[in-house]
């Protein structure tokens, strides 16, 4: 993946030497999945100037600007730059995403003050690293333990000056802990609504949630609460899951209203699934081949060692979950490939969000819908679509380039060959003395 040819690198280096008004990318030959659903463009041509698409079509439809740099990709293809929109930053991991063709991540809950500078240290190519946006630290309530500080909001009124400051300090997004109260957020959806940005996260009720305009259910747990909660049921059963215990009848009221009403489910397959099928050895021999390269020595020796563990039991469910997920997918849900990076260590930074990919089309999610949650719905959750996800003019030009086709097997997109960020080809090897200039504090209040 990140043994790079003569003629790529001399292309790196001009590109670093020209201005991004001077520079014209031609991106010519390879078939092109655009993000938008689609179907893939045979002998495709992208022209990208600056750090912009310019122009998207095939090969005699689009011309060449002369004095263009001109990469022939034939027998390739092109991607949108992958989007993890579920991460939990941690300072060694900035590096991992690259390979693996992630150019944008969305941190969902970490240190407000670090993620911001994180965030700005990449932007001004401090760091070599993924696009990242931020929200800051979650929006934790009463409803369950506060935070290891202490510190939690009391009521609605605090929820509303909470956010206000976190949009005031300059986050992306808002994420909501499942201990605040139905007041606090319906408190928190209107105050985000007003600065014209989105929620994510947790909630106790997905059903109550929806009917107040929330769109994002983050992990499974919380469909099987909700539909508990309907029974009269305890929406935390003794001796098995929520999702396990629910009743799959109850579907499809659910799914067609959250359907409607645009909700993005993100199910984090790997994180809570991955015992439950046979899937994670595959993973396992990809990270056994990863944890050779010597340029990986950055990363702490415990987290190298999480990553090798195997996972453990099944978790309850899975049938339950696989069901919900493909009748969600053919009602026309968005379902998003999104990892929960940095929330446990086993979580492979880049190379899970492509098993999570794997993991959805395992279940009957088609390919194409698969590479969507990981491209144009991933930067629709978190309201950067106007700028991501899909190779479109107009829009920042980031691609992963990859052998293999990804809708006949959906494990393709592994095979990465080359990575476009802001319109530059990126040099992705590792460094082994890599040290991140911006330290993440041990505060209290961290995940």
């Amino acid at each position: 993946m990140r043994q790079w040819s003569i003629g790529v690198v001399a292309i790196v280096l001009m590109a670093t030497c020209a201005t991004a008004q001077e520079r014209t990318l031609v991106l010519e030959g390879a078939t092109l999945i655009d993000g938008t659903g689609k179907p893939p463009v045979a002998d495709a041509v992208v022209v990208v100037r600056g750090n912009r698409i310019a122009a998207v079509g095939t090969r005699g439809q689009v011309q060449v600007p002369p004095g263009a740099t001109v990469l022939r990709l034939n027998g390739r293809t092109i991607l949108p730059g992958l989007i993890d929109g579920h991460v939990h930053l941690r300072d060694y991991q900035p590096p991992l995403f690259l390979p693996h063709g992630v150019t944008t991540i969305a941190d969902i809950h970490n240190d407000t003050a670090w993620s911001i500078a994180e965030r700005e240290a990449l932007k001004q190519g401090r760091l070599k690293g993924p696009r990242l946006f931020v929200s800051g630290a979650r929006v934790t309530g009463p409803n369950g333990p506060p935070t290891t500080d202490g510190s939690y909001v009391k009521d609605a009124a605090e929820a509303r000056a909470y956010v206000r400051a976190l949009v005031k300090a300059g986050v992306d997004h808002i994420k909501v802990d499942l201990t605040i109260t139905d007041d606090q957020l319906r408190a928190v959806i209107e105050e985000a609504n007003a600065a014209q940005i989105k929620v994510l996260g947790h909630t106790q009720n997905i059903k109550t949630a929806v009917a107040m305009g929330f769109k994002h259910m983050e992990h499974m747990d919380t469909m099987g609460r909700a539909l508990l909660v309907q029974e009269g049921k305890n929406p935390r059963p003794q001796g098995t899951t929520p999702e396990a215990a629910v009743n799959p009848a109850l579907f499809p009221p659910l799914i067609a209203e959250m359907a409607r009403q645009g909700v993005y489910v993100n199910a984090t397959l790997v994180l809570s699934w991955s015992p439950s099928t046979e899937r994670w050895r595959d993973q396992a021999k990809d990270i056994a081949a990863l944890l050779k390269d010597p340029g990986l020595a950055f990363v702490p020796a415990d987290v190298k060692a999480a990553w090798a563990r195997e996972p453990g039991r099944p978790r309850a469910g899975y049938e339950h979950v696989t069901e919900f997920l493909r009748q969600y997918s053919e009602a026309g849900g968005k379902i998003l490939a999104a990892s929960d990076t940095g929330c446990c260590a086993q979580i492979v930074p880049g190379l899970s969000l492509h098993y999570e990919m794997q993991m959805l089309t395992d279940m009957g999610i088609t390919p194409m819908k698969a590479l969507q949650g990981a491209t144009l719905w991933a930067a629709e959750v978190i309201g950067q679509e106007k700028d991501l996800g899909s190779v479109e003019p107009g829009k920042l030009a980031d691609f992963t380039i990859i052998d293999g086709d990804p809708l006949t097997d959906i494990s393709a997109t592994r095979n990465v060959r080359m990575v476009i960020k802001d319109g530059q080809v990126v040099d992705t090897a590792y460094d082994p003395n890599w040290v991140n200039p911006v330290p993440r504090p041990r505060r209290p209040s961290n995940p």
